[in-house]
């Protein structure tokens, strides 16, 4: 029986090769190709960044390990105790203002020593050493090179001067590539770089400013990096400091990567199992015009269970095809995407990475398995009385039994989806959501077909009549071409959706609500005088300012951070400094959801206000305590009271608020917000650069810019993604019409020969298609409003904003399509000569 089997099997195969039965896949191979190109490829993207990170690790962290302190640099013997075994470079990092002629802005300032940068090459315009670039000159000006957007922005050129806080520098040159830029996501502006020597000639670095004093070491060959820093920290248990190694180098880029993968795969599943629907209707029209064959076979003696055996070689083999292609697509994205990555200094390693294509694969195999089940346990049942029927049969319904390996390749393919997705609640949450729009589309088929029988001997014209009857028939593919329009355009509308209404929220509702800008770093001997500047200035109005200074958590309830899992949302409070402040009132912008706030004039043992969503997170209740590293001394407070914040807002606002006494003596500056009309921004930075050279001014709207670049970057990808989603769905709705052309040219065949005009039929025809693309557009704006309303308001927790242009879009988008798919899959009918039909052969 095995060998018959491959014998049948192997001759179908070379039958497909000439052009025979198995043409009908073609639809089966693109689908399948394409879901499983869309999931190798965002994979293999992932990796490849990954293993750019890896491979430049050193590079970008600029050096093997890097040690960032907040305020105060290094002492001497914690200097010289990192200089043993290595070559140590210190840099300093901060925020400040740039100013030349009438114009200034911020810039991320850094102040580097000589041996900058231990880790690869500092590229600049003109090609000179950076030493040179920012010595001394004779007439005693230090140097700066800058990015190109800060001389943009400023009007300035090669050899120009540029202010910053007291000094002039002389800008000798523009960054091409700085090494270990690339560890950040986000930047609110450009970089300025100037050398430590030319620093104390600023006199921005005051008692409390906002200064990162950053050292990276380069160790020598025959030193351990583990032992060696082993030996610092024990040496220095309370330096205060926040070490990272290579394996944490672009860590913010990562997760950024990570987060960003998730969701690009989550919506090339989508693509997957639309076309799985394709894959579904391939193997059915194949096997529908395969009836009379599977007859013969039943008459000679061969089982259900060697049919089911010969479909499924035949259908493996299929997919090992569409499989092998998407494989090779997916595999050579990255080596395309690397001209659009590098405007975000991202550097794939573009390779072959097995994890990813194997993940997609499995994908395939399983989505393939799952689809082509429920036709191929239906052939099971052809019977021979099949060959004496002139027509291709429909196959039978699918049964009880048949259920039990369909549910198990579906319930396999969920599984894959959980382990792959890396996060159990998104991934839970997609398949529910799958499992419900195919439940309301399943619904709404079932119900346009209720009404097409109901309403077809109302209908006004015969073609309206022909089309309801059409759409209402026993086995009509109303179902197929409803979830292929509907899914593929529910993924299209709910991903438009909720980046339409992330960047209106950046661009239109925050910034009529923010400040306009932020300062920092104001000295406490300024206050006065900035208070009385500001609210001297035309326009201004709303100005608040609060002391802020920089801290770490280093205890929780007791527990060292070091070994607290901190949850994926709030991992970030644990990471480097925080902000922190105090105050005798609660701050605006937030309510006290549990305890009670301090008295004015409390002078007691330090008490915390805390974040809500951070203590519920990490299980943190009244009366616990919390050890924060301040100035490079723990201070342990306990929890008094819990706030919810409005982030939203912008306003200022700290995730802990000290009580006043022990840290309101602390060196510290003073942070500020303020709202003026925009026509006054650049006057007002104008007159701030004269008369606070040292205050850094962020404006918001700068900031919010910025943010929704990056957000329309992300959201181009996605929709990109997602309009696979939808080609995948074009792909079943024409595998759809596939399936049921024999019968429209049966029947278009007898409405001619019953009086019927091609005219009617034709306009039966669109009318058939209009009607279901218009409920499948309409089901899919429900169904994608109501994901994209889920996903704002319960994930981001920002406000669901409706776009008519995405809405009407998808009805046109969705009506064109099946017009156009459904008219040119029905030509043939309209053609269709009745001779053949007549004849009995």
């Amino acid at each position: 029986m095995n060998a018959a089997l491959f014998r049948i099997a192997l001759r179908e195969m070379r039958g497909g090769r000439t052009g025979g039965r198995i043409r009908g896949f073609r639809i089966f191979l693109l689908c399948l190709m394409l879901g499983v190109a869309i999931v190798a490829g965002v994979g293999s993207i992932a990796a490849a960044i990954d293993a750019g990170l890896a491979a430049d690790g050193k590079r970008i962290l600029g050096g093997d390990y890097e040690f960032r302190m907040t305020y105060a640099p290094a002492t001497q013997d914690q200097a010289n105790a990192m200089k043993l075994g290595a070559q140590l470079s210190h840099t300093v990092e901060m925020r400040a203002m740039a100013r030349a002629a009438d114009a200034s802005t911020l810039v991320e300032l850094k102040a580097v020593d000589l041996i900058y940068p231990l880790f690869g090459k500092m590229a600049l315009d003109p090609d000179l050493p950076l030493a040179a670039a920012l010595k001394k000159d004779d007439q005693g000006r230090y140097g700066a090179v800058a990015e190109p957007a800060l001389l943009q922005r400023l009007g300035l050129k090669v050899g120009d001067l540029v202010g910053l806080g007291d000094a002039t520098l002389q800008i000798r040159a523009a960054i091409v590539n700085e090494p270990d830029r690339g560890s950040q996501v986000f930047n609110l502006g450009p970089r300025l770089m100037i050398s430590n020597a030319a620093l104390p000639a600023t006199n921005l670095v005051q008692p409390g400013s906002l200064v990162y004093h950053v050292y990276r070491a380069k160790l020598e060959p025959a030193i351990s990096g583990p032992r060696w820093l082993d030996r610092i920290q024990q040496q220095f248990p309370d330096a205060g400091w926040r070490v990272r190694g290579v394996e944490d180098a672009a860590q913010g880029v990562k997760n950024f990567i990570d987060r960003t993968r998730m969701f690009l795969n989550l919506v090339g599943l989508s693509a997957l199992l639309i076309g799985g629907l394709g894959i579904g209707n391939a193997v059915r029209v194949y096997l529908e015009n395969r009836a009379q064959s599977l007859a013969i076979l039943k008459s000679l003696g061969a089982t259900g269970g060697f049919i089911l055996a010969l479909h499924l070689i035949l259908i493996a083999r299929m997919a090992v095809i569409g499989i092998a292609l998407g494989l090779i697509l997916g595999a050579a994205t990255p080596y395309a995407a690397q001209g659009a990555l590098a405007r975000f200094d991202l550097h794939l390693l573009p390779a072959l990475y097995p994890a990813p294509l194997l993940l997609a694969a499995g994908f395939g195999v399983l989505t393939t398995l799952a689809f082509s089940l429920p036709p191929l346990l239906q052939a099971m049942r052809v019977r021979p009385a099949q060959l004496f029927r002139a027509v291709a049969t429909e196959l039978d319904e699918t049964r009880r039994r048949d259920l039990i390996p369909i549910v198990l390749a579906a319930l396999a393919l969920a599984a894959l989806a959980i382990l792959s997705a890396g996060a159990l609640s998104l991934s839970l949450g997609f398949i529910g959501a799958v499992l419900v729009a195919l439940a309301l589309f399943q619904l709404l088929a079932a119900g346009l077909r209720r009404l097409a029988r109901r309403g077809r001997e109302k209908a006004a014209s015969r073609a309206l009549r022909f089309a309801l009857a059409a759409i209402g028939r026993p086995r009509a593919p109303t179902a197929s071409i409803v979830l292929s329009l509907g899914l593929g355009l529910t993924v299209l509308v709910a991903v438009m959706l909720i980046q339409g209404s992330l960047v209106a929220e950046m661009e239109q509702t925050l910034p009529a609500r923010a400040p306009s800008f932020y300062f920092l770093d104001i000295q406490p001997n300024e206050i006065a005088d900035f208070d009385r500047a500001l609210s001297s200035f035309p326009t201004a109005e709303g100005l608040e300012r609060v002391p802020m200074l920089r801290g770490r958590i280093v205890k929780m309830n007791g527990v060292p951070v070091e070994q607290i899992k901190a949850p994926a949302d709030h991992g970030w409070v644990l990471k480097g400094d925080r902000g922190i402040t105090w105050s005798a009132a609660p701050p605006k912008g937030s309510r006290l959801v549990a305890g009670t706030w301090w008295a004015a004039d409390y002078q007691g043992p330090p008490l915390i206000s805390l974040d809500a969503e951070t203590a519920q997170a990490f299980g943190l209740k009244i009366g616990d305590p919390l050890t924060i590293n301040l100035l490079g001394r723990e201070i342990t407070g306990t929890i008094a009271n819990l706030r919810e914040i409005d982030w939203s807002s912008l306003s200022i606002n700290f995730v802990m608020v000290f009580s006043p006494g022990l840290i309101s003596g602390a060196p510290q500056t003073d942070i500020a917000t303020l709202h003026v009309a925009p026509e006054q921004e650049g006057p007002l930075l104008a007159l701030l650069a004269k008369q606070f050279p040292n205050v850094s001014a962020v404006r918001v709207r700068d900031a919010i810019a910025s943010a929704a670049e990056i957000l329309r970057s992300v959201g181009a990808a996605v929709r990109l993604t997602a309009g696979v989603a939808l080609l995948a769905g074009v792909l079943v709705l024409a595998g759809a019409m596939a399936a049921g052309q024999q019968r429209r040219i049966y029947e278009s065949v007898l409405l001619k020969m019953l009086g019927g005009r091609r005219r009617d039929i034709a306009v039966s025809f669109l009318w058939e298609f209009a009607l279901l693309a218009l409920s499948a557009a309409a089901i899919a704006l429900v169904i994608g409003s109501l994901g994209a309303w889920l996903f704002l308001d319960r994930v981001m927790e920002t406000k669901f904003v409706f776009s008519a242009e995405a809405a009407f879009g998808a009805v046109a988008l969705s009506l064109a399509l099946a017009l156009v798919i459904g008219f040119a899959a029905s030509w043939r009918a309209l053609g269709a000569k009745a001779a053949p039909f007549l004849r009995n052969e």
